[in-house]
């Protein structure tokens, strides 16, 4: 046993030194692996780049543009604004205009009903928006029996509400035909709108 006991203690000093070399191996392949990539991140940055003249010059003027005798840096000087001029405008000017209440009609074969508000839109001078004024009641009924003929199905798609901003259009001025001899709405617009 004793003799087992000597064989044994044998191997383990001849293992030490391969286990050392082994250890010793792997930290210097790591710490070479960290040098390499460090060396490689500053040459992919441009840290071993030789500076230009040129530049180094550029950068040096504009260093001194911007401080004086001093050292201190100067108020910065900024361009003079210049204002650019509008074109006039070769189109005719807006005027809109909303009428004074808001509707509410039911809708016809349904529980719902519609809230909306209307705006209309003219080129022409004032005189068009003041018969407007002056004739809302004509015009609210003639809006109220556009809108309470149209099943709640057109108010669901685009085209549906753009008809029926036409047939308002058509329908106000109409009205304005009969009371006054002129028109002049050109475009008749929902400002609100809510079905329920």
């Amino acid at each position: 046993m004793a003799e087992d006991a000597l064989e044994d203690e044998e191997e383990l000093e001849e293992k030490e030194p391969k286990n050392i070399l082994k250890i010793l191996v792997f930290v210097l392949a790591a710490l070479l692996l960290i040098g390499v990539s460090v060396a490689a991140t500053l040459y992919l940055t441009g840290f071993f780049d030789v500076k230009d003249e040129q530049s180094v010059a550029v950068l040096n003027e504009l260093e001194e543009s911007t401080t004086d005798a001093d050292g201190n840096l100067k108020e910065k000087e900024l361009p003079e604004k210049k204002k650019k001029e509008t074109p006039e405008s070769q189109q005719f000017e807006q005027s809109y205009q909303e009428m004074k209440s808001k509707f509410t009609v039911n809708v016809p074969h349904s529980k719902k009903y519609l809230q909306f508000s209307i705006s209309v839109m003219t080129h022409y001078d004032d005189k068009v928006l003041d018969n407007v004024d002056k004739h809302q009641t004509a015009l609210r009924s003639a809006i109220l029996q556009v809108v309470r003929q149209k099943p709640v199905e057109t108010y669901n798609s685009e085209d549906g509400m753009a008809g029926v901003l036409i047939e308002i259009k058509e329908a106000m001025n109409g009205v304005l035909m009969g009371y006054e001899d002129f028109g002049g709405i050109e475009e008749v617009f929902f400002t609100e709108f809510v079905i329920q």
